[in-house]
């Protein structure tokens, strides 16, 4: 039986014009055709996991079948790609665009370049921060979360020994404020805890949800997303054992005359009390913030269609974007077990949802539950797009489902694993 081969594929829009690319292979002529040019390297004859058609050759580590997935960008079309590789080690993969015709032109592997603990079996990847100044979080093989930093070029890595253990396959989220960079995830107990980084002075660690009066108990099933912004707010979203979307909301409060040093202060807010239906179990949730730093929520609900939940400055609004889309025919519904991202335009004036179409998306039943679908939107006027079966995309990895990644640059891109 040949072996399955997992790579990360770019699907991105530029110009109204959709594309695709394989971030670790690249194809070259058939080395035995008329006219080829291939170089040296370690060829693979055929198009991954097959034995026919051009060649391809390995341009940077393969991923290994469950890999985390996570990914960072900028407005001048820098990327950055970050996976497990088949011995665990976490993977950076570089997009520079000034080159001719911009391309992936390197990629560091951690473990073997500054000798960071190798990723655990299953191990989630979160990234936060600028280019330049990026933090990525992941477990190594004892459950301990393990922190990259970049400084411009270089790269260190640092454990928090002291912090409690994650749980077995926990979420992972991270983000930045202005007053710091924060990770989150689930420990054994089932408590959502929160590590901050302060430097010199070491790690910082509390249980969030222990310490929030009222806090719903995290489902051992929930999926985690989180964003910041300002000087402290901090907002992260998660299931609770009902599968209702909860909301954590940290704000710094401003010093007064009669509290001079002012204070902080975390509090849940159990958004089914505005009208959100219950979340699919186990989903993945993915938050943005509007110009205003206002959240929208997307995830999946019961019948496996994306919701909006989102606060408009004055109330909360609940719109089911999937099945109104289209002029009310409704998107594709997810497939089970499906993961879901999310991303703005750049103006923040639309919002771009990539989720995996369940089989009955295409008119071609062999296909099967491998259809990327976008839902593209704003307000109450949605589309959707197969774009798995519109550009003949490499299957999305569903023995271990392929989480998904989404940036917008110089336009939106969504990453996912295939399995071929």
């Amino acid at each position: 039986m040949t072996e399955k081969v997992y790579s990360i594929i770019e699907v991105s829009e530029q110009d109204g014009k959709w594309e695709y690319s394989d971030i670790n292979f690249s194809a070259a002529p058939m080395v035995d055709s008329p006219g080829s040019t291939a170089g040296s390297g370690a060829p693979t004859t055929g198009s991954p996991g097959s034995g026919a058609g051009p060649v391809w050759r390995e341009t940077s580590p393969m991923a290994v079948a469950g890999s985390g997935l996570a990914a960072a960008g900028s407005q001048e079309d820098d990327r950055r790609v970050f996976y497990q590789d088949l011995s665990g080690s976490v993977v950076e993969t570089v997009y520079e665009p000034s080159l001719p015709d911009g391309r992936w032109v390197g990629y560091h592997v951690f473990t073997t370049e500054i000798s960071a603990p190798s990723a655990g079996v299953g191990s989630a990847l979160a990234v936060a921060g600028r280019l330049g100044d990026l933090r990525v979080y992941y477990f190594d093989g004892g459950r301990r979360l393990v922190r990259l930093e970049e400084r411009g070029q270089k790269w260190t890595y640092a454990v928090c020994a002291d912090a409690p253990r994650g749980l077995p396959i926990s979420p992972l989220t991270a983000l930045v404020t202005e007053r710091g960079e924060y990770a989150y995830y689930l420990d054994g107990a089932g408590h959502l805890v929160e590590v901050s980084w302060l430097g010199v002075e070491g790690w910082s660690v509390s249980e969030v949800t222990a310490g929030v009066e009222g806090c719903p108990v995290p489902s051992t099933l929930s999926r985690l997303t989180a964003a910041g912004y300002g000087t402290g707010m901090r907002l992260v979203h998660f299931l609770d054992e009902r599968n209702h979307p909860i909301q954590l909301e940290h704000a710094v409060i401003a010093g007064t005359k009669k509290d001079p040093e002012g204070g902080a202060l975390w509090q849940a807010r159990d958004l089914a009390g505005y009208g959100a239906p219950a979340v699919a179990a186990g989903s993945q949730p993915a938050v943005e913030l509007t110009a205003d730093g206002h959240p929208r929520l997307h995830y999946l609900d019961a019948d496996r269609m994306v919701v909006e939940v989102g606060f408009n400055g004055r109330g909360w609004e609940v719109n089911h974007v999937g099945a109104d889309a289209d002029d009310g025919a409704g998107a594709p519904a997810a497939a089970a077990g499906s993961s879901l991202a999310t991303v703005a335009q750049a103006d923040r004036a639309a919002t771009r949802v990539y989720y995996l179409g369940a089989a009955d998306c295409s008119d071609d039943p062999r296909l099967g539950d491998n259809q990327l679908i976008e839902l593209r939107g704003a307000g109450d006027k949605w589309t959707s797009r197969d774009l798995g079966a519109e550009l003949g995309l490499p299957d999305v990895a569903t023995g271990v489902p392929s989480p998904f990644a989404a940036i917008c640059t110089i336009g939106p891109r969504v990453y996912y694993t295939s399995e071929e």
